[in-house]
């Protein structure tokens, strides 16, 4: 008789973990990452860019991709003015003498630097090479918030003079204490300033300054960037 009820029991358990397995996930449980792939734009190697292909809705996914793909397509266009100039070049007889001279470059990648809480930033790297001791960089930042497709900008976290200014003086203090990467000459920074045109990226404790080469260091520090605490600004 126990032995009955038992097997009862038992019984009972697997048709009820049967049925748990049956119901329908709720929807807030199923949580759908936004995904960013690498395209080649025109199959040529060196110019890569992101395309967003999941995001909370078609509309905004699209939005997003019309502008990195404006991006691209403008890249595309100075490396082709820059494979021009090096065509016309090759007759120089230096070219003869030192080909490396005359092998330009031009590289566009990209970084996902922050995809959280349905917002997106993307750093871009456009790269050129004409000859000289080095080639030069210049960055690009894009972010977004996904639920909208809208770009944001520095005014949306920083409404006021106000808190211009504090963001500003963060970054100058920042600055001063550390010579090895930034400008150790005061004077270089007199005209300093963070606008709604200073390149800047999302991050979980704030936003983070991004600078051209030359901007605010020497060459030897490439693109510094500065991170900028929330509890600065808000």
């Amino acid at each position: 008789m126990k032995k009955q009820t038992n097997l009862f029991m038992l019984s009972i358990l697997v048709v009820h973990l049967l049925l748990l397995t049956m119901q329908p996930i709720p929807a807030f449980a199923i949580k759908t990452p936004n995904v960013v792939m690498t395209k080649q734009y025109k199959n040529i190697e060196n110019l890569n860019y992101p395309t967003l292909i999941s995001a909370p809705n078609n509309k905004a996914q699209n939005k997003v991709n019309n502008i990195l793909l404006q991006h691209i397509q403008h890249s595309y266009n100075r490396y082709l003015k820059l494979m021009k100039e090096m065509e016309k070049i090759k007759a120089d007889p230096i070219c003869k003498e030192s080909p490396s001279v005359c092998k330009y470059e031009y590289i566009t990648n990209y970084k996902v630097k922050y995809n959280s809480n349905n917002k997106l930033s993307i750093l871009f790297n456009d790269y050129q090479f004409t000859g000289g001791a080095h080639g030069n960089t210049v960055i690009s930042t894009y972010n977004f918030d996904l639920k909208s497709g809208n770009q944001l900008t520095l005014d949306d976290f920083l409404p006021s003079e106000r808190e211009y200014e504090k963001v500003t003086n963060y970054a100058l203090a920042y600055m001063k204490k550390h010579p090895e990467i930034f400008y150790s000459d005061p004077a270089e920074f007199a005209d300093f300033k963070v606008t709604n045109e200073t390149n800047f990226l999302l991050s979980d404790k704030g936003i983070e300054l991004v600078f051209q080469q030359y901007e605010v260091g020497p060459y030897v520090s490439g693109n510094p960037s500065i991170l900028i605490p929330a509890s600065v600004f808000q």
